[in-house]
């Protein structure tokens, strides 16, 4: 029988489980990962932070960002160039592209903040604080002459497919939502408050193992994510279900629940 996703998310989360977390990385901390693991390069109109090590490949990916790119995958709003990588993986090159009603008269163009860097950031943080999520290889503007382009390129996953087709049943269908409750709360504990917390964007592999991904405009705090946001993040999760009609029945809140909680102190 459907859930309403309201009430699952006030039995599943409100109440005094949903307690203190302990922050597991400073920003202090975070930024010197990035200094020691990132390089500025400027070529051309792109001005990226590129990982070290890959400072090579930055002509191909913004060759591939252009559209100049043999292999191709779906996702998103448009299919995204898949280059090859020097040590013998692949790299997913994402344009920024804009949502709503703006997308009809601005496509792609900003005018403040950097959203690719910031995207690195929120990755990078939930990856020092043991989140399964994406590689950043390269993230950074490209130039325009109204505002900025911006591109991600994040090292191909092989073998996963999201959340949303995982979820058959069975244990499986356990182990896989206890992985994603443990996940979200390193996530939580790491500082990393995901803006668009769906079941598409966590990805499962074949040992399910579950990956967060799609940091873009993911906020990062000092400390811990504050409870108010942790269980914005949550709902959004449980209404993200019930939208694809995958009912989450008591046992599967009890298993989503049960990986958060393993990973966070009770308060």
């Amino acid at each position: 029988m459907p859930v309403n996703a309201s009430a699952w998310f006030d039995s599943a989360w409100r109440g005094p489980h949903l307690g203190p977390m302990n922050p597991t990385a400073s920003h202090t901390e975070a930024q010197r990962h990035r200094e020691e693991h990132f390089v500025r390069v400027v070529a051309g109109g792109a001005r990226l932070l590129v990982r070290r090590g890959y400072e090579d490949v930055v002509p191909v990916l913004v060759d591939a960002w252009e559209g100049r790119a043999e292999e191709w995958m779906g996702g998103g709003r448009a299919p995204h160039p898949v280059v090859a990588l020097p040590d013998g993986g692949r790299a997913v090159v994402r344009r920024f592209r804009r949502g709503g009603m703006v997308r009809h008269v601005n496509r792609d163009r900003y005018f403040g903040g950097d959203r690719a860097e910031e995207e690195l950031r929120a990755t990078e943080a939930a990856r020092a604080g043991g989140v399964r999520a994406p590689e950043v290889i390269a993230a950074g503007r490209i130039g325009a002459r109204l505002g900025y382009r911006a591109m991600i390129a994040t090292r191909l996953i092989p073998g996963v497919r999201d959340a949303a087709a995982a979820l058959g049943g069975g244990t499986e269908r356990e182990a896989v939502l206890r992985e994603a409750g443990r996940q979200i709360a390193r996530m939580h504990a790491a500082g990393v408050a995901h803006p668009d917390l769906n079941l598409r964007n966590l990805l499962v592999g074949e040992a399910e193992e579950v990956w967060v991904i799609d940091f873009d405009r993911a906020r990062v705090v000092e400390g811990a994510v504050p409870r108010d946001r942790r269980e914005r993040d949550l709902e959004r999760l449980a209404r993200s279900a019930a939208k694809l009609g995958l009912w989450l029945s008591p046992a599967d809140r009890v298993a989503l629940r049960g990986g958060y909680l393993s990973e966070t102190p009770l308060g």
